[in-house]
Parts: structure tokens; C-alpha cells; sequence
């Protein structure tokens, strides 16, 4: 799975950098989300058309395009082919193609899109600890190796096995976009774990056989971008005007969650979550826990767990090398 990956991005990168144009031609910006709240920033861009306004600001006149992804690694195989302007995802895989794309694309992060604890969840009742998890279980998470989920699930077996047991537990898992996995934990069938994240965690334990093993926030050190964006260098030199306008029509939605998260729980159920009622969704809003900022931190914290089990190569000490420079003024890690 890791070669036939590695090679991908290798072909998609000499096809990037000798055939696709920075945007499309009609100045549409192609922009990439994911189900769940993590993404609601992003929703409340699209809907107010605050990505477009903060552009025509800056001088710039743009359309926008949104395209539903349900992972990571596909939004990265898009960008590299040049389908995609902008990515959203996890840390992992901002840090995978930031260190395949040093001496072409140049990829780097743009912004963190929000934060909250991911838990993982079992429906096996001897599961206390991911030292109990065998052969006979399975766990999904979005995308195995290189999701945040697979690669925190590796920290934690680390931190609770032994730094020789970090890939231990890389057999057992699935990788499955949240909705199904949901579905698949729910069902009984072969799936009986799922490292999730909000609103499926939230529904999955109203189910009295789901229980948690492990809170990311425990694993990590604290807070993370459970969603982030990025985006190849052209995207930031082709219109200068188009990277600080993206950034500062993201905070403008954060703000706007914070200021009314009722306006933001009727966006999430009219965008994603249409058989939500108000008061399920307002209350995962409003959890204390959610963090709307753009400021990314703990970025080092999964670098240096990718770098030690070889799933990247780059690396540094300084959080800015990964960003770009539009954010370099935020308390970042």
C-alpha cells in the first residue's frame, strides 16, 4: 500500500508541474471539504460566498467550486494532478505531500479549519485499552497509514506498547470514510471499532455497546487541527491577492460560528447533516472542546512520530516551515 502510494504521488507530480495551470481558466478556485463539523468553517464560507468577497476586496474576481471528499490521500492525489487548489484534511496528510512536494509543487498549509477531540470507539466489550485489541477485531478510520486517525493510533501504541509496537496495530485497520464506518461499527458486522470524530462519535455512543478506549487529545498532548487546508505554491504566487483572502474569509467564518452558533447549527443540517435536529447539532457546536481558529498547533508533535516510523522523510523543527507565511504571525505549533 505505502509503494503503490509513493508511487502515485511520483507520477502525479511530473504531471502537475509539466501540464496543469495554476486555476482553472475562468478564475474558479476549487476548493476541497469533508463531511462532519470539523468542515462547518468551510460551509459557512461556500454559503456566504466569504472567500469570494474577501477576494474582490483584494482586487481579485473569482468563482468558487466545492468538492465533497471523504479523505485525505484522494484530496491529495487531486491536487497533484491539478483537479484541486485547495485541500482539506488532517495533519498527516498536509505532512506527507509537504515533504513528496519540497523540490516541485512546494505544497504547504494554509490555515487550521478547527479542532476537537477524536476518540476512539469499540463495540467489543474486552476492549479497555488498544492493548486489547486482536487479530479478530477491526478498526476504520478514513485512510490507513496517513490519515490523523492511522497515525494516531500509532502514537498511542507506542505510548502504551513500546516504541517497536507503534506499526502493531496498522494490521487491524480499514480504511472507511466516517458515514460508513458509522454504519459498518453499528451494524455488528466485521467492523467493530472506529477511530471517529464529531458528529459520528457523538451518534455512535448513544449506542449502549460503543464505548471509548482512547481520547486523541490524551494521545497527542493536547489540541490539533482535526481539519487543515493547503495548497501547491502556485496557488499562492498565481494571484498573491487570492491566499491572504482565503485566510481571512476562514477567520470571518470561525468568528461567525462563535458569535451565533445557532446561525452555524442551521448551516451544518441545510449543508451536511440534514436529519440533525437543532438542539443535537447546536449542542456539538457549543461543546467547550470545540476550538474554531486558524492557528494550527501540535503540527511537530505528528511530524516527529512520522518521521521516526519512516511515513515521512522531511523534516524540522520550526512549526512556519510547513505553512505558509500568511499565517506566520499565529500562536502555532
Amino acid at each position: 500500500m505505502k509503494r503503490l502510494f509513493q508511487s502515485l504521488i511520483a507520477a502525479c507530480l511530473v504531471l502537475a508541474t509539466t501540464q496543469m495551470p495554476a486555476l482553472a481558466q475562468d478564475k474558479t478556485v476549487r476548493i476541497a471539504k469533508q463531511p462532519g463539523v470539523a468542515y462547518l468553517p468551510l460551509m459557512v464560507m461556500e454559503k456566504e460566498k466569504l472567500f469570494e468577497k474577501h477576494a474582490k476586496d483584494a482586487g481579485s474576481d473569482i468563482s468558487t467550486e466545492w468538492l465533497r471528499f471523504t479523505g485525505g490521500s484522494a484530496m491529495n492525489e487531486a491536487l497533484l494532478s491539478g483537479g484541486l487548489d485547495i485541500a482539506s484534511g488532517g495533519i498527516p496528510p498536509l505532512l506527507t505531500i509537504w515533504s513528496r512536494s519540497e523540490n516541485n509543487l512546494k505544497v504547504r498549509g494554509i490555515a487550521s479549519i478547527s479542532a476537537h477531540p477524536q476518540f476512539l470507539l469499540s463495540t467489543n466489550p474486552n476492549v479497555k485499552s488498544i492493548r486489547d485489541f486482536s487479530a479478530a477485531d477491526k478498526i476504520a478510520l478514513p485512510a490507513v497509514k496517513v490519515s490523523n486517525q492511522a497515525v494516531m493510533l500509532q502514537m498511542l501504541a507506542a505510548k502504551d506498547m513500546g516504541e517497536d509496537k507503534a506499526t502493531a496495530i496498522d494490521a487491524m485497520t480499514v480504511s472507511m470514510g466516517h458515514p460508513d464506518a458509522l454504519a459498518a461499527m453499528l451494524a455488528g458486522n466485521d467492523i467493530n471499532g472506529h477511530f471517529s470524530q464529531s458528529p459520528f462519535q457523538d451518534m455512535a455512543l448513544k449506542d449502549k455497546r460503543v464505548h471509548v478506549v482512547a481520547n486523541s487529545w490524551d494521545i497527542v498532548g493536547g489540541p490539533y487541527p482535526v481539519a487543515i487546508t493547503w495548497a501547491a505554491d502556485r496557488f499562492a504566487t498565481n494571484d498573491p491577492n487570492l491566499l491572504p483572502a482565503f485566510v481571512a474569509a476562514l477567520k470571518e467564518a470561525q468568528e461567525k460560528i462563535k458569535a451565533d452558533p445557532d446561525y452555524a447549527a442551521d448551516v451544518w443540517i441545510a449543508m451536511d447533516v440534514k436529519n440533525f435536529s437543532h438542539e443535537d447539532a447546536l449542542a456539538i457546536i457549543k461543546n467547550p472542546d470545540m476550538i474554531w481558529d486558524a492557528a494550527p498547533q501540535n503540527t511537530l508533535t505528528f511530524l516527529q512520530h512520522m518521521n521516526k516510523v519512516g511515513l515521512v522523510k522531511r523534516t524540522t523543527d520550526d512549526w512556519k516551515d510547513v505553512y505558509f507565511p500568511v499565517i506566520g504571525g499565529l500562536q502555532g505549533s
